[in-house]
């Protein structure tokens, strides 16, 4: 296994926490196999988690997975804060510490909680449609019920692919959206809001 190749898919790996990854652009002047076998290898070694794209449509989630679209976490958000080269010290001045790194701190915490519930693996939804950009950060099964998952900071209305999941599968439970704020509920749009350190307890089954 080449180590530089090695080394540089887990740095963009940890600068691409939330987006969607490709394996040739993890890492430029390497052969798309030899950063394919850098990305399992890491994987197998549990350094990196992948989060696999799903239908919310039915259970499980892995039968429905799709493999060529995914993202991946990292196995400690502290490894992820350096390997990003992020200062704790002036980031955590921020009034609002789910907007550090664009979220994909928040968004890694949260991954972090959800792989120890979800046995099954991680996945999220995103909408397979041309010119769609719709995306839910996570689907978690708790008691048998497909919740969607959505780390947020900003008000209930910016929830427009929460809300696109919901009205197009109906067999999905409640959509819980993680945030810094207090527990609550919206029954109305079938919504409930839960403070991001709760993201554990919230999805164990």
């Amino acid at each position: 296994m080449n180590k530089d190749c090695l080394e540089t898919v887990l740095r963009a790996v940890a600068r691409s926490v939330g987006s969607r990854l490709k394996y040739t652009r993890l890492a430029k002047g390497y052969s798309g196999h030899t950063i394919k076998q850098a990305f399992q290898l890491l994987t197998r070694a549990r350094v990196i988690t992948p989060v696999y794209s799903a239908s919310p449509s039915g259970l499980p989630l892995g039968a429905l997975k799709d493999v060529s679209t995914f993202k991946a976490i990292m196995v400690d958000l502290g490894l992820m804060h350096s390997l990003c080269g992020l200062n704790a010290a002036e980031e955590c001045t921020r009034e609002n510490l789910l907007s550090i790194y664009n979220g994909a701190l928040a968004e890694q915490f949260a991954g972090q909680e959800l792989r120890i519930t979800q046995a099954g693996g991680l996945y999220y939804w995103s909408r397979e449609a041309k010119s769609s950009s719709a995306e839910v950060d996570y689907l978690a099964v708790v008691n048998g019920s497909i919740r969607p998952i959505e780390v947020k900071s900003g008000p209930e209305g910016r929830l427009k692919s929460m809300h696109l999941l919901l009205e197009t599968f109906n067999n999905c439970g409640n959509g819980i959206v993680l945030n810094e704020g207090i527990f609550g509920t919206l029954p109305s749009k079938r919504l409930e809001f839960i403070p991001l350190y709760y993201t554990s307890a919230a999805t164990r089954i």
